[in-house]
C-alpha cells in the first residue's frame, strides 16, 4: 500500500517535477506525509503554515513542531499567525470559512513575492468524499458534486485520490511523526460529523465504498468536462462580441431545454443569478442586473453584458 501511494503521488507530480512549490503544512498526519513525498522525491519546496491561535498552547506546538522538522531538512520555512477569532467575528464569517479565506489569501500573496509555480494542500479521498455528501445535502450542481479539484487557480492536490488509511499506512511504514490536532475529534462542525460517524459507518457496511465513489468522481469529472465543451461551443455560436460587450439574443436562450441549466451554464462566471436572467427575458427594454464585477441590461430583444466600473 506504501508503494501504491508513492506510485500514485508520481504520477500526479511528474508533470510538474521542475516546479517550485508551496506546501501548505499544519503538522497532521495528512501534511507530513505529503511534506515528505516531496522530500524523498527531492522536488523544489517550501513549506507555509497558519498559526491561527485557535487552539492555544497545542497551535504554537505545532508551529514549533514545523519549524523542527523544515530546519532538520533544510527547508525554507513561512509561518504566519492570525487573530481568526476577531477576523471571523468583524467579517460575520464561521471560523472554518475565515480560516479558509484567511489561509488562501496569504498562500496567493506569498507564491507571487516568493516566485512559487503552486501552493499544495494535502487533501485526500476521504475530504473528498465528506465534501460531496456535504454539497449533496446543501443542494448543489454538477461543480458541486465533482467537489474538491485537484488542479485550479495556481493549488494542487496530489494525494485527491488517495485514502486516508493508504496515508496513514505510509506514515507508519516510513516513520512520519505528525501532530495530532484535537479539534478534529470534535464533532461541533458539520464536516466532523460527517468524518466520525456517517463515514465510518459507510465503510463498515461497503469496504470497497471508496474504491466506488472514486469511480463515481471520474464519471462525474469527464460528465463535467462533456458540459464544459457543449458550453463552449454554444457560447461561440449566441455570444457575440463587440468591444467590450457581450451581445446575447433572448430568442435564442429561450429556445434552449432545460432552460434553467444552460442559462446558469453560460452566464456562472459572470456571478449572476440564472432566476434574475430569466426574470429579465420578460422585462422592459432598459432594465438590468449586477453581479460584483459584470453588469448585464436588457435592449429591445438581446441581453447585453457590460464589465462594471468599480472604481
Amino acid at each position: 500500500m506504501s508503494n501504491e501511494l508513492e506510485q500514485l503521488f508520481l504520477s500526479e507530480t511528474n508533470q510538474y517535477k521542475d516546479c517550485k512549490f508551496l506546501l501548505a503544512v499544519s503538522g497532521g498526519v495528512d501534511s507530513m506525509v505529503l511534506a515528505k513525498l516531496f522530500l524523498s522525491n527531492k522536488l523544489n519546496f517550501s513549506i507555509a503554515h497558519c498559526n491561527f491561535r485557535l487552539r492555544g498552547k497545542e497551535s504554537d506546538n505545532d508551529e514549533i513542531f514545523i519549524s523542527k522538522w523544515c530546519s532538520e531538512n533544510n527547508i525554507e520555512l513561512f509561518v504566519k499567525k492570525f487573530t481568526t477569532e476577531d477576523y471571523c467575528k468583524n467579517n460575520k464569517m464561521t471560523i472554518q470559512m475565515g480560516a479558509r479565506k484567511l489561509r488562501y489569501e496569504w498562500f496567493g500573496e506569498l507564491i507571487k513575492k516568493e516566485k512559487h509555480d503552486f501552493i499544495v494542500t494535502a487533501h485526500h479521498l476521504d475530504d473528498q468524499l465528506e465534501t460531496f455528501i456535504i454539497n449533496s445535502i446543501r443542494g448543489t450542481g454538477i461543480d458541486g458534486l465533482v467537489g474538491i479539484p485537484d488542479n485550479i487557480n495556481k493549488i494542487i492536490r496530489p494525494l485527491l485520490m488517495i485514502s486516508k488509511e493508504q496515508i496513514i499506512e505510509f506514515s507508519k511504514v516510513n516513520k512520519i511523526n505528525y501532530r495530532e490536532d484535537s479539534s478534529n475529534d470534535k464533532e461541533d462542525y458539520l464536516r466532523n460529523k460527517i468524518r466520525h460517524s456517517v463515514v465510518p459507518y459507510l465503510k463498515s457496511d461497503d469496504k470497497n465504498v471508496l474504491l466506488k465513489f472514486k469511480t463515481t468522481i471520474e464519471n462525474l469529472n469527464s460528465t463535467k468536462l462533456f458540459i464544459e465543451k457543449v458550453i463552449s461551443n454554444l457560447k461561440d455560436r449566441i455570444f457575440i462580441h463587440e468591444e467590450n460587450t457581450i451581445i446575447t439574443n433572448i430568442d435564442l436562450l429561450k429556445d434552449l431545454n432545460p432552460i434553467e441549466f444552460y442559462i446558469h451554464e453560460l452566464y456562472k462566471d459572470f456571478e449572476f443569478n440564472y432566476k434574475e436572467i430569466l426574470k429579465l427575458f420578460e422585462s422592459d427594454s432598459g432594465k438590468h442586473i449586477s453581479s460584483s464585477n459584470y453588469k448585464m441590461t436588457k435592449q429591445k430583444n438581446n441581453l447585453i453584458i457590460t464589465k462594471s466600473n468599480n472604481d
